[in-house]
Protein backbone atom coordinates (compact mmCIF):
# COMPACT_ATOMS: atom_id res chain seq x y z
CA UNK A 1 0.00 0.00 0.00
CA UNK A 2 2.84 2.42 0.79
CA UNK A 3 4.31 1.74 -2.64
CA UNK A 4 1.02 2.59 -4.33
CA UNK A 5 0.71 5.91 -2.51
CA UNK A 6 4.19 6.95 -3.67
CA UNK A 7 3.28 6.79 -7.33
CA UNK A 8 -0.47 7.44 -7.39
CA UNK A 9 -0.17 11.11 -6.32
CA UNK A 10 2.47 11.98 -8.98
CA UNK A 11 0.50 10.05 -11.57
CA UNK A 12 -2.62 12.06 -10.79
CA UNK A 13 -0.68 15.29 -11.00
CA UNK A 14 0.67 14.31 -14.39
CA UNK A 15 -2.77 13.33 -15.65
CA UNK A 16 -4.19 16.62 -14.45
CA UNK A 17 -1.45 18.56 -16.24
CA UNK A 18 -2.16 16.72 -19.48
CA UNK A 19 -5.95 17.10 -19.36
CA UNK A 20 -7.42 19.74 -21.66
CA UNK A 21 -9.66 22.44 -20.25
CA UNK A 22 -13.09 22.07 -21.87
CA UNK A 23 -13.34 24.44 -24.84
CA UNK A 24 -10.07 26.04 -23.70
CA UNK A 25 -11.95 28.65 -21.65
CA UNK A 26 -11.31 30.09 -18.21
CA UNK A 27 -14.69 30.66 -16.60
CA UNK A 28 -15.64 33.17 -13.94
CA UNK A 29 -17.93 32.53 -11.02
CA UNK A 30 -18.26 29.56 -8.71
CA UNK A 31 -19.39 26.07 -9.66
CA UNK A 32 -21.74 24.64 -7.03
CA UNK A 33 -21.44 20.88 -6.72
CA UNK A 34 -23.67 18.59 -4.67
CA UNK A 35 -21.61 15.92 -2.90
CA UNK A 36 -22.02 13.39 -0.13
CA UNK A 37 -20.75 14.30 3.32
CA UNK A 38 -21.10 10.92 5.05
CA UNK A 39 -19.73 8.29 2.65
CA UNK A 40 -16.15 7.31 3.41
CA UNK A 41 -13.88 7.11 0.34
CA UNK A 42 -16.43 8.92 -1.85
CA UNK A 43 -17.56 12.10 -0.11
CA UNK A 44 -16.85 12.72 3.57
CA UNK A 45 -16.90 16.05 5.42
CA UNK A 46 -14.55 16.60 8.35
CA UNK A 47 -15.99 19.20 10.72
CA UNK A 48 -12.67 19.86 12.42
CA UNK A 49 -10.82 20.78 9.22
CA UNK A 50 -13.85 21.97 7.27
CA UNK A 51 -12.73 19.87 4.30
CA UNK A 52 -14.30 17.23 2.10
CA UNK A 53 -12.41 14.15 0.97
CA UNK A 54 -13.02 11.11 -1.20
CA UNK A 55 -12.92 9.84 -4.75
CA UNK A 56 -15.90 11.90 -5.89
CA UNK A 57 -14.46 15.03 -4.30
CA UNK A 58 -11.18 14.55 -6.19
CA UNK A 59 -13.01 13.79 -9.43
CA UNK A 60 -15.23 16.85 -9.01
CA UNK A 61 -12.16 19.04 -8.56
CA UNK A 62 -10.59 17.61 -11.70
CA UNK A 63 -13.79 18.14 -13.70
CA UNK A 64 -14.00 21.74 -12.49
CA UNK A 65 -10.48 22.32 -13.71
CA UNK A 66 -11.41 20.78 -17.06
CA UNK A 67 -14.42 23.10 -17.28
CA UNK A 68 -12.25 26.12 -16.55
CA UNK A 69 -13.66 27.03 -13.13
CA UNK A 70 -11.26 28.21 -10.46
CA UNK A 71 -13.82 28.39 -7.65
CA UNK A 72 -15.77 25.42 -6.29
CA UNK A 73 -18.51 25.40 -3.66
CA UNK A 74 -19.18 21.91 -2.31
CA UNK A 75 -22.75 21.53 -1.05
CA UNK A 76 -23.62 18.55 1.17
CA UNK A 77 -26.67 16.70 -0.17
CA UNK A 78 -28.39 13.76 1.48
CA UNK A 79 -29.74 11.07 -0.84
CA UNK A 80 -33.34 12.21 -0.37
CA UNK A 81 -32.59 15.82 -1.35
CA UNK A 82 -30.37 15.36 -4.41
CA UNK A 83 -33.14 15.92 -6.95
CA UNK A 84 -34.50 18.95 -5.09
CA UNK A 85 -31.02 20.47 -4.97
CA UNK A 86 -30.77 20.23 -8.77
CA UNK A 87 -34.36 21.25 -9.48
CA UNK A 88 -34.13 24.36 -7.30
CA UNK A 89 -30.78 25.46 -8.72
CA UNK A 90 -29.10 25.14 -5.34
CA UNK A 91 -26.35 23.20 -7.14
CA UNK A 92 -25.15 23.17 -10.75
CA UNK A 93 -24.23 19.49 -10.80
CA UNK A 94 -24.30 16.49 -8.49
CA UNK A 95 -21.62 13.85 -8.04
CA UNK A 96 -22.82 11.98 -4.98
CA UNK A 97 -23.09 8.18 -5.42
CA UNK A 98 -26.10 9.03 -7.61
CA UNK A 99 -27.33 5.88 -9.35
CA UNK A 100 -28.50 6.07 -12.96
CA UNK A 101 -32.06 4.83 -13.54
CA UNK A 102 -34.43 5.12 -16.53
CA UNK A 103 -36.69 7.44 -14.50
CA UNK A 104 -33.79 9.74 -13.64
CA UNK A 105 -32.62 9.80 -17.27
CA UNK A 106 -36.01 11.21 -18.22
CA UNK A 107 -35.63 14.07 -15.73
CA UNK A 108 -31.92 14.90 -15.84
CA UNK A 109 -28.88 14.94 -18.07
CA UNK A 110 -26.45 12.24 -16.89
CA UNK A 111 -22.79 11.88 -17.79
CA UNK A 112 -21.06 8.67 -18.86
CA UNK A 113 -20.74 6.15 -16.01
CA UNK A 114 -17.67 6.75 -13.84
CA UNK A 115 -18.27 4.02 -11.23
CA UNK A 116 -20.11 0.69 -11.17
CA UNK A 117 -21.22 -1.03 -7.99
CA UNK A 118 -23.87 -3.44 -6.68
CA UNK A 119 -26.21 -3.58 -3.70
CA UNK A 120 -25.19 -5.59 -0.64
CA UNK A 121 -26.18 -6.19 2.98
CA UNK A 122 -24.11 -5.79 6.13
CA UNK A 123 -24.82 -7.43 9.48
CA UNK A 124 -23.31 -7.66 12.93
CA UNK A 125 -21.53 -11.01 13.37
CA UNK A 126 -23.41 -11.47 16.65
CA UNK A 127 -26.65 -11.72 14.66
CA UNK A 128 -25.47 -15.08 13.26
CA UNK A 129 -26.95 -14.10 9.88
CA UNK A 130 -24.66 -15.85 7.43
CA UNK A 131 -26.45 -15.23 4.14
CA UNK A 132 -29.29 -13.44 2.38
CA UNK A 133 -31.71 -16.21 3.34
CA UNK A 134 -31.23 -15.26 7.00
CA UNK A 135 -32.92 -11.90 6.45
CA UNK A 136 -36.42 -13.39 6.63
CA UNK A 137 -38.43 -11.57 9.37
CA UNK A 138 -35.62 -9.06 9.88
CA UNK A 139 -35.82 -5.26 10.14
CA UNK A 140 -33.43 -3.62 7.70
CA UNK A 141 -32.03 -0.10 7.76
CA UNK A 142 -32.07 1.91 4.53
CA UNK A 143 -31.32 5.46 3.47
CA UNK A 144 -34.25 7.72 2.60
CA UNK A 145 -34.36 8.68 -1.06
CA UNK A 146 -32.65 5.54 -2.32
CA UNK A 147 -34.01 2.47 -4.11
CA UNK A 148 -32.16 -0.01 -1.89
CA UNK A 149 -35.21 -1.22 0.05
CA UNK A 150 -37.19 -2.04 -3.08
CA UNK A 151 -34.21 -3.68 -4.75
CA UNK A 152 -33.53 -5.88 -1.73
CA UNK A 153 -37.18 -6.86 -1.35
CA UNK A 154 -37.36 -7.75 -5.07
CA UNK A 155 -34.19 -9.85 -4.77
CA UNK A 156 -35.52 -11.68 -1.71
CA UNK A 157 -38.79 -12.40 -3.54
CA UNK A 158 -36.90 -13.63 -6.60
CA UNK A 159 -34.89 -15.98 -4.37
CA UNK A 160 -38.12 -17.27 -2.74
CA UNK A 161 -37.12 -15.96 0.68
CA UNK A 162 -40.23 -13.74 0.89
CA UNK A 163 -43.51 -13.84 -1.01
CA UNK A 164 -43.85 -12.03 -4.37
CA UNK A 165 -45.30 -8.51 -4.12
CA UNK A 166 -46.45 -5.65 -6.33
CA UNK A 167 -43.29 -3.65 -6.91
CA UNK A 168 -45.29 -0.82 -8.46
CA UNK A 169 -46.86 0.05 -5.12
CA UNK A 170 -43.80 -0.68 -2.96
CA UNK A 171 -43.08 1.75 -0.13
CA UNK A 172 -40.26 0.99 2.27
CA UNK A 173 -41.89 2.56 5.33
CA UNK A 174 -45.05 0.47 5.09
CA UNK A 175 -43.77 -2.77 3.56
CA UNK A 176 -44.40 -5.86 5.69
CA UNK A 177 -44.00 -8.83 3.42
CA UNK A 178 -41.47 -11.04 5.19
CA UNK A 179 -39.06 -8.21 6.02
CA UNK A 180 -39.57 -4.64 7.23
CA UNK A 181 -37.54 -1.51 6.64
CA UNK A 182 -36.53 1.47 8.76
CA UNK A 183 -35.59 4.63 6.86
CA UNK A 184 -32.89 7.02 8.06
CA UNK A 185 -31.52 10.43 7.04
CA UNK A 186 -27.85 9.40 6.99
CA UNK A 187 -25.73 6.30 6.60
CA UNK A 188 -24.13 6.99 9.97
CA UNK A 189 -27.57 6.77 11.58
CA UNK A 190 -28.12 3.36 9.99
CA UNK A 191 -24.71 2.20 11.18
CA UNK A 192 -25.54 3.33 14.71
CA UNK A 193 -28.93 1.59 14.53
CA UNK A 194 -27.23 -1.63 13.44
CA UNK A 195 -24.80 -1.42 16.34
CA UNK A 196 -27.57 -0.80 18.88
CA UNK A 197 -29.78 -3.58 17.54
CA UNK A 198 -32.48 -1.20 16.34
CA UNK A 199 -32.16 -2.89 12.95
CA UNK A 200 -30.89 -6.36 12.06
CA UNK A 201 -29.15 -5.43 8.83
CA UNK A 202 -27.97 -2.45 6.75
CA UNK A 203 -28.42 -2.40 2.97
CA UNK A 204 -26.72 -0.02 0.53
CA UNK A 205 -24.23 -0.12 -2.32
CA UNK A 206 -21.26 -2.33 -1.48
CA UNK A 207 -18.82 0.58 -1.68
CA UNK A 208 -20.88 2.57 0.81
CA UNK A 209 -21.12 -0.33 3.24
CA UNK A 210 -17.36 -0.86 3.06
CA UNK A 211 -16.85 2.50 4.77
CA UNK A 212 -18.80 1.27 7.80
CA UNK A 213 -17.33 -2.21 7.98
CA UNK A 214 -15.18 -3.06 10.98
CA UNK A 215 -14.46 -5.69 13.58
CA UNK A 216 -17.57 -7.69 14.37
CA UNK A 217 -19.32 -6.81 11.09
CA UNK A 218 -19.65 -8.66 7.80
CA UNK A 219 -20.86 -7.70 4.35
CA UNK A 220 -22.76 -10.73 3.08
CA UNK A 221 -21.16 -12.26 0.01
CA UNK A 222 -24.30 -12.23 -2.16
CA UNK A 223 -24.67 -8.96 -4.07
CA UNK A 224 -27.34 -7.95 -6.56
CA UNK A 225 -28.64 -5.12 -8.78
CA UNK A 226 -25.83 -3.35 -10.63
CA UNK A 227 -25.57 0.34 -9.69
CA UNK A 228 -23.95 2.83 -12.07
CA UNK A 229 -22.94 6.32 -10.90
CA UNK A 230 -22.99 9.39 -13.12
CA UNK A 231 -22.69 13.16 -12.84
CA UNK A 232 -26.17 14.73 -12.90
CA UNK A 233 -27.10 18.16 -14.30
CA UNK A 234 -30.39 19.74 -15.31
CA UNK A 235 -31.59 18.90 -18.83
CA UNK A 236 -31.10 22.47 -20.06
CA UNK A 237 -27.72 23.02 -18.38
CA UNK A 238 -25.09 24.51 -20.72
CA UNK A 239 -22.54 22.49 -18.74
CA UNK A 240 -24.05 19.10 -19.60
CA UNK A 241 -22.16 18.43 -22.82
CA UNK A 242 -18.92 19.80 -21.41
CA UNK A 243 -19.19 17.54 -18.38
CA UNK A 244 -19.80 14.53 -20.65
CA UNK A 245 -16.62 15.32 -22.56
CA UNK A 246 -14.62 15.90 -19.38
CA UNK A 247 -15.78 12.62 -17.81
CA UNK A 248 -14.98 10.72 -21.02
CA UNK A 249 -11.49 12.25 -21.07
CA UNK A 250 -10.86 11.36 -17.42
CA UNK A 251 -11.99 7.80 -18.04
CA UNK A 252 -9.79 7.49 -21.13
CA UNK A 253 -6.62 8.97 -19.61
CA UNK A 254 -6.70 6.74 -16.51
CA UNK A 255 -7.61 9.43 -13.99
CA UNK A 256 -10.73 7.63 -12.77
CA UNK A 257 -8.89 4.30 -12.35
CA UNK A 258 -6.12 6.07 -10.43
CA UNK A 259 -8.68 7.67 -8.11
CA UNK A 260 -10.33 4.31 -7.49
CA UNK A 261 -6.96 2.89 -6.51
CA UNK A 262 -6.11 5.90 -4.34
CA UNK A 263 -9.33 5.59 -2.34
CA UNK A 264 -9.53 1.79 -2.36
CA UNK A 265 -12.86 1.77 -4.22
Amino acid sequence: MKFQRKWVAPALALLTALALTACGEQRTGTLKIGVKADVANFGLYDEESGRYSGMEIDLAQQLCEDLGYGNIDFVSVASAEREEALDSGRVDMIIATFTITPERREKYHISPVYYTDSVAVMVEDSSLIAGIEGLRDCRIGVMKGTSHAGLLAAHLAERGIIEPFNSGSFEAASFDGGVTFAEYDSYQQISDALESGEVDAFTADWSILSGFRGDGRTILSETFSTQEYGVFTRKNSPLAGLIDEAVENRLADGTVDALKMKWGN
